[in-house]
């Protein structure tokens, strides 16, 4: 039993290195984990536009929504989205959610 503790020791430490090596590898050649064009970016150009959301529900379900971007930030989005026939509604939605934008 100490055996396999020991050998899982080693091996951490080896993984351990190979993962800086790596994370040195992406930071020499620029390729950090800094955010390219974040989806906030993205959102805030379309502000005063019809587009659809794909959005992913709390329970793992996603689903695409047609809305009216009104106002976005870094995180969030206020949108005017359709809830059913002629019915609409102000709506913040947060972006970590959003997993497609479609331009209409």
């Amino acid at each position: 039993m100490e055996y396999f503790g020991i050998f899982s020791f080693i091996m951490v430490l080896v993984l351990m290195g190979k993962v800086s090596r790596l994370e040195r590898i992406l930071r020499e050649n620029g390729l950090g984990a800094k955010r390219i064009a974040g989806l906030g970016d993205q959102v805030r150009k379309q502000i005063g536009r019809t587009v659809e959301l794909t959005v992913e529900a709390g329970d793992f379900d996603v689903y695409g929504k047609k809305c009216k971007i009104l106002d976005a930030d870094e995180d969030w989005a206020l949108v005017l989205a359709g809830e059913g026939t002629k019915k609409e509604c102000e709506k913040l939605i947060r972006l970590d959610s959003v997993k497609q934008i479609k331009v209409k």
